[in-house]
Protein backbone atom coordinates (compact mmCIF):
# COMPACT_ATOMS: atom_id res chain seq x y z
CA UNK A 1 0.00 0.00 0.00
CA UNK A 2 1.32 3.40 -0.96
CA UNK A 3 1.64 6.26 1.55
CA UNK A 4 -1.04 8.24 -0.30
CA UNK A 5 -3.49 5.52 0.63
CA UNK A 6 -3.00 6.39 4.31
CA UNK A 7 -4.01 10.03 3.65
CA UNK A 8 -7.03 9.15 1.61
CA UNK A 9 -10.32 10.26 3.15
CA UNK A 10 -13.66 9.32 1.80
CA UNK A 11 -15.99 12.08 0.61
CA UNK A 12 -18.50 11.62 3.48
CA UNK A 13 -15.75 11.82 6.07
CA UNK A 14 -14.31 14.96 4.49
CA UNK A 15 -17.69 16.73 4.81
CA UNK A 16 -17.99 15.77 8.48
CA UNK A 17 -14.46 16.98 9.24
CA UNK A 18 -15.09 20.31 7.49
CA UNK A 19 -18.34 20.86 9.45
CA UNK A 20 -16.56 20.06 12.73
CA UNK A 21 -13.83 22.57 11.96
CA UNK A 22 -16.40 25.23 11.14
CA UNK A 23 -18.20 24.62 14.46
CA UNK A 24 -14.91 24.88 16.37
CA UNK A 25 -14.05 28.18 14.67
CA UNK A 26 -17.53 29.62 15.32
CA UNK A 27 -17.50 28.54 18.99
CA UNK A 28 -14.06 30.04 19.49
CA UNK A 29 -15.18 33.33 17.97
CA UNK A 30 -18.22 33.49 20.25
CA UNK A 31 -16.09 32.86 23.34
CA UNK A 32 -13.66 35.62 22.36
CA UNK A 33 -16.45 38.14 21.76
CA UNK A 34 -18.22 37.25 25.04
CA UNK A 35 -15.07 37.61 27.11
CA UNK A 36 -14.30 40.97 25.54
CA UNK A 37 -17.83 42.23 26.23
CA UNK A 38 -17.72 41.00 29.86
CA UNK A 39 -14.39 42.66 30.42
CA UNK A 40 -15.71 45.90 28.97
CA UNK A 41 -18.82 45.81 31.21
CA UNK A 42 -16.71 45.02 34.25
CA UNK A 43 -14.44 47.91 33.46
CA UNK A 44 -17.42 50.25 33.02
CA UNK A 45 -18.94 49.05 36.32
CA UNK A 46 -15.69 49.58 38.20
CA UNK A 47 -15.34 53.00 36.64
CA UNK A 48 -18.86 53.97 37.72
CA UNK A 49 -18.26 52.74 41.29
CA UNK A 50 -14.99 54.63 41.49
CA UNK A 51 -16.70 57.76 40.21
CA UNK A 52 -19.47 57.45 42.82
CA UNK A 53 -16.96 57.03 45.61
CA UNK A 54 -14.92 60.02 44.40
CA UNK A 55 -18.04 62.16 44.35
CA UNK A 56 -18.97 60.96 47.84
CA UNK A 57 -15.50 61.61 49.19
CA UNK A 58 -15.42 65.06 47.60
CA UNK A 59 -18.54 66.04 49.57
CA UNK A 60 -17.09 65.06 52.92
CA UNK A 61 -15.70 67.83 55.07
CA UNK A 62 -12.37 67.45 56.80
CA UNK A 63 -12.88 66.29 60.35
CA UNK A 64 -11.08 64.34 63.10
CA UNK A 65 -13.46 61.45 63.56
CA UNK A 66 -12.80 57.71 63.46
CA UNK A 67 -13.17 55.92 60.13
CA UNK A 68 -14.38 52.50 59.15
CA UNK A 69 -12.91 50.53 56.28
CA UNK A 70 -15.07 49.35 53.40
CA UNK A 71 -14.09 47.65 50.15
CA UNK A 72 -14.11 50.82 48.11
CA UNK A 73 -12.21 52.93 50.66
CA UNK A 74 -12.90 54.80 53.90
CA UNK A 75 -16.15 56.47 54.94
CA UNK A 76 -16.90 58.35 58.15
CA UNK A 77 -19.03 56.80 60.88
CA UNK A 78 -21.08 59.97 61.36
CA UNK A 79 -21.96 59.96 57.68
CA UNK A 80 -23.37 56.45 58.13
CA UNK A 81 -25.35 57.57 61.17
CA UNK A 82 -26.77 60.52 59.26
CA UNK A 83 -28.10 58.13 56.64
CA UNK A 84 -29.58 55.72 59.23
CA UNK A 85 -31.18 58.17 61.64
CA UNK A 86 -33.16 61.40 61.19
CA UNK A 87 -31.52 64.67 62.10
CA UNK A 88 -31.48 65.16 65.87
CA UNK A 89 -32.69 68.54 67.08
CA UNK A 90 -31.48 69.28 70.64
CA UNK A 91 -34.24 70.03 73.16
CA UNK A 92 -34.35 73.67 74.15
CA UNK A 93 -33.77 73.97 77.90
CA UNK A 94 -34.98 76.59 80.35
CA UNK A 95 -32.55 79.25 81.48
CA UNK A 96 -32.07 80.04 85.14
CA UNK A 97 -35.05 82.08 86.31
CA UNK A 98 -37.46 80.56 83.78
CA UNK A 99 -40.15 78.21 85.10
CA UNK A 100 -43.07 75.99 84.09
CA UNK A 101 -46.25 75.28 86.10
CA UNK A 102 -46.32 71.64 87.12
CA UNK A 103 -50.10 71.04 86.91
CA UNK A 104 -50.70 72.63 83.51
CA UNK A 105 -47.50 71.65 81.69
CA UNK A 106 -47.35 68.82 79.16
CA UNK A 107 -44.40 66.55 78.41
CA UNK A 108 -42.92 69.04 75.93
CA UNK A 109 -42.83 71.74 78.62
CA UNK A 110 -41.38 69.38 81.21
CA UNK A 111 -38.58 68.26 78.89
CA UNK A 112 -37.34 71.86 78.82
CA UNK A 113 -36.30 71.49 82.46
CA UNK A 114 -32.56 70.66 82.78
CA UNK A 115 -32.26 67.06 83.93
CA UNK A 116 -35.69 66.00 82.63
CA UNK A 117 -35.93 63.89 79.47
CA UNK A 118 -38.76 62.02 77.80
CA UNK A 119 -38.79 59.23 80.39
CA UNK A 120 -39.17 61.47 83.45
CA UNK A 121 -41.60 63.80 81.67
CA UNK A 122 -43.89 60.90 80.79
CA UNK A 123 -43.73 59.50 84.32
CA UNK A 124 -44.57 62.88 85.89
CA UNK A 125 -47.60 63.42 83.65
CA UNK A 126 -48.81 59.84 84.14
CA UNK A 127 -48.54 60.07 87.93
CA UNK A 128 -50.14 63.52 87.98
CA UNK A 129 -53.16 62.17 86.07
CA UNK A 130 -53.34 59.10 88.31
CA UNK A 131 -53.23 61.00 91.60
CA UNK A 132 -55.55 63.75 90.36
CA UNK A 133 -53.12 66.68 90.16
CA UNK A 134 -50.43 67.94 92.53
CA UNK A 135 -51.06 70.13 95.57
CA UNK A 136 -47.35 70.22 96.54
CA UNK A 137 -44.09 70.05 94.60
CA UNK A 138 -42.83 67.54 97.17
CA UNK A 139 -45.17 64.96 95.59
CA UNK A 140 -42.71 64.75 92.71
CA UNK A 141 -40.57 62.59 94.99
CA UNK A 142 -43.28 59.94 94.66
CA UNK A 143 -42.59 59.66 90.93
CA UNK A 144 -40.42 56.62 90.28
CA UNK A 145 -36.77 57.56 89.70
CA UNK A 146 -36.87 61.08 91.13
CA UNK A 147 -34.54 61.10 94.11
CA UNK A 148 -33.60 64.00 96.39
CA UNK A 149 -30.75 65.13 94.16
CA UNK A 150 -32.84 65.32 91.00
CA UNK A 151 -35.72 66.89 92.93
CA UNK A 152 -33.46 69.65 94.23
CA UNK A 153 -32.11 70.26 90.72
CA UNK A 154 -35.49 70.61 89.00
CA UNK A 155 -37.60 72.48 91.58
CA UNK A 156 -36.01 75.89 90.80
CA UNK A 157 -37.61 75.59 87.35
CA UNK A 158 -41.08 74.69 88.68
CA UNK A 159 -44.04 76.57 90.10
CA UNK A 160 -47.31 75.10 91.32
CA UNK A 161 -50.91 76.22 91.36
CA UNK A 162 -52.63 73.51 93.42
CA UNK A 163 -55.36 71.95 91.34
CA UNK A 164 -56.67 68.51 92.20
CA UNK A 165 -59.48 66.26 91.05
CA UNK A 166 -61.52 65.13 94.04
CA UNK A 167 -62.56 61.51 94.42
CA UNK A 168 -66.21 61.04 95.36
CA UNK A 169 -65.91 58.63 98.26
CA UNK A 170 -69.62 57.78 98.46
CA UNK A 171 -70.12 57.17 94.74
CA UNK A 172 -66.83 56.00 93.23
CA UNK A 173 -66.73 52.27 92.33
CA UNK A 174 -64.35 50.03 94.25
CA UNK A 175 -62.00 49.82 91.22
CA UNK A 176 -61.71 53.63 91.07
CA UNK A 177 -60.98 53.85 94.79
CA UNK A 178 -58.36 51.12 94.58
CA UNK A 179 -56.71 52.78 91.55
CA UNK A 180 -55.82 55.93 93.49
CA UNK A 181 -52.12 55.93 94.56
CA UNK A 182 -53.02 56.94 98.12
CA UNK A 183 -55.64 54.23 98.68
CA UNK A 184 -54.65 50.57 98.94
CA UNK A 185 -56.80 47.48 98.47
CA UNK A 186 -57.79 47.09 102.16
CA UNK A 187 -58.70 50.77 102.46
CA UNK A 188 -60.82 50.67 99.29
CA UNK A 189 -62.56 47.53 100.55
CA UNK A 190 -63.40 48.97 103.97
CA UNK A 191 -64.85 52.10 102.36
CA UNK A 192 -67.03 49.97 100.09
CA UNK A 193 -68.14 47.81 103.04
CA UNK A 194 -69.10 50.82 105.18
CA UNK A 195 -71.11 52.33 102.32
CA UNK A 196 -72.94 49.05 101.82
CA UNK A 197 -73.69 48.40 105.50
CA UNK A 198 -74.16 51.90 106.97
CA UNK A 199 -74.69 54.25 104.05
CA UNK A 200 -72.72 57.33 103.12
CA UNK A 201 -69.52 58.34 104.91
CA UNK A 202 -69.98 61.85 106.32
CA UNK A 203 -66.40 63.13 106.42
CA UNK A 204 -62.76 62.21 106.46
CA UNK A 205 -62.95 62.15 110.25
CA UNK A 206 -64.92 58.91 109.93
CA UNK A 207 -62.06 57.38 107.97
CA UNK A 208 -59.52 58.55 110.55
CA UNK A 209 -61.26 56.33 113.13
CA UNK A 210 -60.56 53.21 111.08
CA UNK A 211 -57.49 51.08 111.76
CA UNK A 212 -56.81 50.87 108.02
CA UNK A 213 -55.97 54.60 107.82
CA UNK A 214 -52.97 56.20 109.53
CA UNK A 215 -52.53 59.89 110.26
CA UNK A 216 -50.14 60.12 107.29
CA UNK A 217 -52.77 58.51 105.04
CA UNK A 218 -55.44 60.99 106.14
CA UNK A 219 -53.08 63.93 105.65
CA UNK A 220 -52.23 62.84 102.09
CA UNK A 221 -55.83 62.03 101.18
CA UNK A 222 -57.53 65.14 102.56
CA UNK A 223 -57.13 67.30 99.40
CA UNK A 224 -58.41 64.49 97.15
CA UNK A 225 -61.61 63.28 98.85
CA UNK A 226 -65.14 64.55 98.45
CA UNK A 227 -68.00 63.30 100.66
CA UNK A 228 -70.95 64.79 98.80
Amino acid sequence: MKWKDYLYIQKGDRVAIILLLILIVVAGGICILTSQKTGTNRQLTNTEEDEKFRNFAANLKDRDTSKVFVESGYIYKDEINKARYPKYIPQEKLKFGETVEINSSDTSDLKKIPGIGSGYANRIVKYRNLVGGFYSLSQLKEVWGIDDELYNNITPYLTITPKVKRLKVNHAPFEELNRHPYINYKQAKVIADIRERKGNIESINRLSLLDEFTEADIRKLSPYLSFE
